[in-house]
């Protein structure tokens, strides 16, 4: 998420350009740290924030090349004078640290935990990790596939497209997509046009390094299921997955997720990262957490305060919102209904 083709893919389709807010640090004319920052207004308040958090929900940070360069990378993001809110950094980086000893009291400073991913470690061999999952979870999985056979003949493709094929593959995906749940509730690519034109941005600036995955699962020669994930720094990192829900009885999506395992497994991977947010259906895998936090620091100037008193207000309107507590809205009478 801090590579060049992540966050010009981000302000390419996420932005308008008088949004960027691009900080960076250079040593004798080198880059040595990076701010890829934006202006938001919330409620009437500008802010800095991290380029593509709010939209994409994903791990990010800030690139340094060591504590000095990240401390002159606060200094100049503290100096603009605005809201700042990193958002899901990992929690042992020293940005937390480096910022509230950059700040020594002035302002106010927040830092509150954010939802885990998930990661399947590789450290040993497919078979071997397939043996420690619960026996639930490997008759669930030769149920699906037995399923599955019964329709037809069942074949996973991983591709690690050309530029030129990107197009058609990500085409697929959002179709897909589109037919399961995420369809029905309005939330799939096909029907949000700023992220469906960032994660083709970025498969297709990502397939020049060759590092663009594309995953299907094919039941009777029909993709019932698809996922794009991405190989960086020795890990497969999953961006999306969905399937067809006419192939649910299959569990499509849950054996695309496993034979994409198997092949990180057998080319000896370090890890298997889930990204978005820490799932109940997730807990079926061996994983290892990885723990993700959020700053927020409010500079003592006007737009700092001006922040502060308009995240206040709206941390207070969604107390309000969510009272009377359940235990009161238990005694509704047994015909209302709750509100949806």
């Amino acid at each position: 998420m801090l590579s060049h083709a992540w966050v010009l893919a981000c302000a390419e389709s996420l932005y308008e350009e008088d949004e960027l807010h691009v900080i960076t640090v250079r040593v004798g004319g080198i880059l040595a740290g990076a701010a890829p920052l934006v202006t938001r207004n919330r409620l009437g308040a500008k802010h800095l924030e991290l380029m593509g958090a709010s939209q994409l929900y994903e791990p990010s940070g800030l690139l340094y090349d060591s504590d000095t360069s990240l401390d002159a990378l606060l200094q100049a993001i503290v100096s603009v004078g605005r809201p700042i809110v990193l958002s899901r950094i990992p929690s042992p980086s020293p940005i937390a640290a480096r910022l509230r000893a950059i700040t020594r009291g002035r302002g106010v400073m927040a830092a509150k935990p954010v939802s885990d991913t998930l990661a399947v470690p590789i450290t040993s061999q497919w078979s071997e990790y397939l043996a420690e999952l619960s026996s639930r979870q490997r008759y669930d999985l030769g149920r699906a596939r037995r399923r599955a056979e019964a329709s037809g003949s069942v074949a996973a493709r991983i591709h690690s497209p050309r530029p030129e094929e990107v197009a058609g593959m990500f085409a697929e995906l959002v179709r897909i997509e589109a037919a399961g749940w995420k369809g029905r509730r309005g939330s799939s690519l096909n029907q949000r046009d700023s992220l469906r034109r960032f994660f083709l941005n970025y498969a297709m600036r990502a397939s020049q390094s060759g590092s663009v995955r594309f995953g299907f699962l094919d039941i009777d020669g029909r993709p019932a299921a698809a996922q794009l994930s991405v190989a960086h720094a020795d890990r497969l990192w999953v961006l999306k997955i969905g399937y067809d829900e006419a192939w649910s009885r299959c569990s499509p999506g849950t054996q695309l997720l496993s034979e994409a395992m198997r092949d990180a497994f057998e080319r000896k991977l370090k890890s298997f990262e889930f990204l978005g947010s820490d799932e109940p259906w997730l807990h079926q895998w061996k994983t290892d957490r990885r723990a993700w936090c959020t700053l927020a620091y409010y500079p003592p100037t006007v737009p700092g305060l001006c922040g502060l008193a308009v995240d206040t207000l709206d941390r207070v309107r969604a107390r309000v919102a969510s009272w009377p507590p359940r235990r009161h809205r238990r005694q509704r009478p047994s015909g209302a209904q709750e509100p949806r």
